[in-house]
């Protein structure tokens, strides 16, 4: 009896932690993923580098369209629409803040279901011990999620082989302005 009862304790046990895992694997808010990387386990001849600022986005500016499908124009969601970026990256939340860099890239509405960017950008880095280095960038970041998370695929000078992620999320957005500032955490490992 007792045995039965033991081993149905340890499945509701098995079942709670396996719940918690798939939950954390989800939240991909700054915090979530801080306690996710505490557990990582990585070659001690990597280096783990954490990064935190500020993306700035401007139409028309920092952001210009190269590409708008003739669906487009009827799509809610902005399907098929295609920009060029070159947004400033900056230390504080401030547009006239340190400025450390830029992302540059190519962003497009890719979601028939919502509003939702899929990004291809470099952040080329051009200050401090980063000077002259980029990261890769690529991943899809629906709007008006909380936040959202995308993948480090590479990186040159001092983040050479970099792999790793990227969280942000809308600090400030004006929609109908085209105005926008994404806070951005970057966990790379590199050699």
């Amino acid at each position: 009896m007792w045995n039965k009862i033991i081993s149905l304790i340890l499945v509701f046990l098995a079942i709670i932690t396996a719940m918690e895992i798939c939950y954390a694997a989800r939240d991909q808010s700054p915090k979530a993923v801080e306690k996710w990387v505490k557990y990582l386990k990585y070659p001690s001849s990597e280096k783990l580098t954490k990064l935190h600022f500020f993306c700035h986005h401007l139409r028309g500016a920092t952001a210009v369209t190269i590409a708008r499908a003739a669906a487009t124009a009827a799509s809610p969601t902005y399907f098929g629409l295609m920009d060029v970026r070159d947004d400033p990256l900056t230390v504080g939340p401030d547009e006239s803040s340190q400025r450390v860099g830029y992302a540059q890239g190519i962003s497009a509405a890719a979601s028939l279901e919502e509003i939702s960017s899929y990004d291809l950008f470099t952040y080329v880095f051009t200050s401090r011990e980063f000077n002259g280095s980029t990261l890769a960038v690529l991943g899809s970041c629906p709007l008006f999620a909380p936040s959202c998370e995308a993948a480090v695929v590479g990186g040159s000078g001092v983040f050479r082989l970099a792999r790793g992620w990227v969280t942000a999320r809308i600090y400030y957005l004006n929609f109908n302005a085209g105005k926008a500032s994404l806070e951005v955490n970057v966990v790379a490992l590199h050699y």
